[in-house]
């Protein structure tokens, strides 16, 4: 039997022999700095996005459920010799594959499949740890609390759009038929609720099912810290996705209520307050949930091995092996930084540009973004405005500004048209194709299409433009980020490219061609280079 594979599992248990604590420490010590770097990631989401702000506690839960796990794991059975120099060697393989991933992430730190595939490297290591530790047994007895590390990342963007978006329609149209049945006549179009001659938006009303991710992720450690039954556990989850959209209804019924008996102000005086309690209120029914679906004769405990039971061995890992896995993956961040340094200096200054918003217009008014667009998109510095242009056309802009950093140039295209402005009752008649307009020295190289709105023809132009020069040959037209794009981008060492993006939307053109010279002139009034 190999003695050189169960001290790490001895580490997790109540009594900690000497021998064993300075056995494990190289183990332990490579699984902090993987963890924590792979962590480090995910902060600029956390910090920014309102909805994934619980993953800053993930990583204390998760090792919670660990130590937790400690007091009914099985005996330690170091596996044999053949076992763990494959367990050796795949766990090598595992952080080598560490720098290719990394390197793609820094220059596309949004990229949910790379984030996923990062902390899937963290997992498959500390497994294999475990096992070597004290075998697959005892490997697979601490999965669970491994797997968790995964609810601190954000969801797929295609479950994501699909849920909030699926769910925010519903919220509207259950508010709106509540609102109507209390004698208040409402009308559901999207995502929007009409009320008399008021609309309401769900998305600043219930911030996106704010509450959907963090009662997911809050059921299953319930469900693990009661070690419930499968059937449980998924009956927990289920009913967390019920308590997070029944407390969004009434938090979206009391909001809509607000907004059209008050005035504004007092809506945003009651829009963060809202929505700390619905959430509290959502944490308190899951514990209550958990406690009833909790076994009322809890399950005895195995008992814990002692030290009689597992002799002593030496670490998981060979102190040679954890030491340098430890400074590939410090190496690993320098060659990273390294690479896309060297890229970076072969980039040409950029041409500052800003938009001088013409607030002595005719019915010029600044908007306000929404939550999840603040969340979703994470950028710098952004305005939006609606003004009568020349000829009386009513206007509509935004404009957004990445500056150059840790964030991804992606980040600019995760809003579409195409995709958001159906969620506000707009409807896609046909795209127009590309227009690349050239005003004041900036070119903007426009996507443009045709929406109906209530009968009439609503022209949009949507441009995202790099502050970088575009090179001869590339594309002038953006379409929705594919991987090919996203691993040219890493082999161009791209990451800390700025970014604008320019939306338009303009009611009253008689076609395609005089909405673009409306375009055109209205830009050239409003688009001001920096010297």
């Amino acid at each position: 039997m190999n003695q050189s594979a169960s001290g790490y599992a001895r580490c997790f248990g109540m009594r900690f022999p000497d021998a064993g604590i300075s056995a494990a420490a190289p183990a332990i010590g490579l699984l902090v700095v993987l963890w924590l770097l792979i962590f480090n990631q995910q902060r600029l989401e956390w910090s920014v996005n309102v909805i994934y702000a619980y993953g800053w506690a993930v990583p204390a839960m998760a090792v919670f459920l660990l130590w937790e796990r400690r007091r009914t794991r099985p005996v330690s059975r170091p596996p044999s010799r053949a076992f763990a120099l494959a367990g050796l060697a795949v766990a090598a393989a595992l952080l080598v594959a560490y720098l290719p991933v990394r390197v793609i992430q820094e220059a596309n730190p949004d990229w949910v499949k790379i984030n996923w595939s990062l902390a899937a490297l963290g997992v498959g290591v500390a497994w294999l740890v475990f096992a070597l530790a004290g075998g697959a047994r005892q490997a697979l007895h601490f999965t669970f609390p491994l797997l968790f590390c995964f609810t601190a990342l954000p969801w797929p963007v295609w479950l994501d759009n699909w849920l909030v978006q699926s769910l925010m329609r519903g919220n509207a149209t259950v508010c709106a038929e509540l609102l109507t049945w209390m004698g208040t006549p409402a009308l559901a179009e999207g995502n929007l609720i009409q009320v008399a001659e008021r609309w309401v938006n769900v998305e600043e009303a219930c911030s996106g099912i704010r509450s959907l991710q963090t009662a997911f992720m809050m059921s299953l450690f319930l469900g693990e810290l009661h070690r419930l039954t499968v059937l449980r556990r998924l009956g927990l989850v289920a009913a967390s996705f019920g308590v997070a959209f029944l407390l969004n209804i009434g938090r979206t019924l009391l909001l809509t209520r607000l907004t059209v008996s008050s005035d504004e102000a007092l809506v945003d005086r009651w829009h963060d307050p809202v929505g700390v309690v619905a959430m509290i209120l959502c944490l308190v029914a899951l514990w209550a949930l958990s406690e009833w679906f909790r076994p009322r004769r809890s399950p005895s405990l195995d008992p814990r091995p002692s030290p009689l039971d597992s002799p002593r061995h030496s670490s998981p890992l060979p102190a040679s092996f954890a030491l340098a896995g430890i400074l590939w993956l410090v190496s690993a961040e320098f060659l990273t930084g390294a690479w896309y340094r060297y890229h970076e200096r072969r980039v040409p200054p950029a041409l500052a540009w800003d938009i001088d918003w013409p607030e002595k217009a005719p019915k010029f008014k600044r908007g306000e973004f929404a939550e999840r667009t603040l969340a979703l998109l994470k950028f710098n510095t952004g305005d939006t405005a609606s003004w009568q242009a020349e000829d009386a056309y009513p206007w509509q802009m935004y404009a957004l500004h990445w500056n150059p950093g840790r964030v991804s140039k992606f980040l600019s295209s995760a809003h579409h048209p195409t995709v958001c402005l159906p969620a506000t009752g707009l409807q896609l008649v046909r795209e127009l194709g590309n227009w690349e307009c050239l005003s004041n020295g900036v070119r903007l190289p426009f996507s443009t299409y045709l929406f109906a709105q209530n009968g009439q023809d609503v022209y949009v132009f949507h441009a995202i433009v790099e502050d970088r020069p575009r090179r001869d040959g590339e594309p002038v037209t953006y379409r929705q980020v594919d991987t090919s794009e996203r691993l040219r981008s890493v082999g161009r060492g791209e990451r800390n490219l700025g970014q604008h993006v320019v939306g338009i939307a303009l009611l009253g053109a008689s076609s395609p061609g005089d909405a673009r010279e409306i375009a055109q002139r209205v830009l050239d009034s409003v688009i001001h280079t920096q010297p």
